[in-house]
């Protein structure tokens, strides 16, 4: 009785370690990845910088779709800038300290460079990753969703 209950033990720890979850991984030019971290239980994430025209924060929240592509579901700022999201059809909500711009995108991929003045940083609940740690000032990124295993996001292979 016992070897069984030992198989089935290890056979349902093997299974959980080879399900698929959505991670957020971030990527170098030559393909590299230099970050990845499952996406929060809430299904969102943030990216928060600083504009480099205006120098006002913002911070831009994304989430996945049903099939699994990145999507910019909303935009915070303290006031328009050149570059910030707008879309016609956008619902603007002005009732807090910050704009809100409301109008989902499917993204797909962000590609984006780390600035040296932006204080870019990718925020996973209470997490905080400076985009300056993962590549130096100029690097080109790109962000992305995708299926991983546990046992790759818990090995980082």
């Amino acid at each position: 009785m016992r070897p069984r209950v030992v198989v089935l033990c290890i056979a349902l720890l093997g299974a959980v370690l080879v399900y698929p979850i959505t991670v957020v991984e971030v990527c170098s030019s030559d393909g590299q990845v230099v970050l990845r971290r499952p996406l929060p239980v809430d299904g969102r994430f943030e990216l928060h910088y600083t504009h480099s025209w205006d120098k006002t924060p913002v911070q831009d929240v994304f989430a996945g779709d049903d099939n699994g592509n990145l999507m910019l579901v909303e935009e915070r700022y303290l006031w328009m800038g050149a570059g910030l999201d707008f879309h016609p059809r956008a619902e603007l909500d002005f009732s807090g300290d910050m704009v809100r711009a409301l109008a989902p995108r499917r993204l797909g991929r962000l590609h984006l460079a780390v600035g040296t003045v932006a204080n870019q940083r990718l925020i996973f609940g209470r997490e905080e990753v400076p985009l300056a740690r993962l590549a130096q000032p100029g690097t080109k990124l790109t962000l992305q969703l995708k299926k991983a295993s546990i046992f790759a996001v818990l090995s980082g292979s």
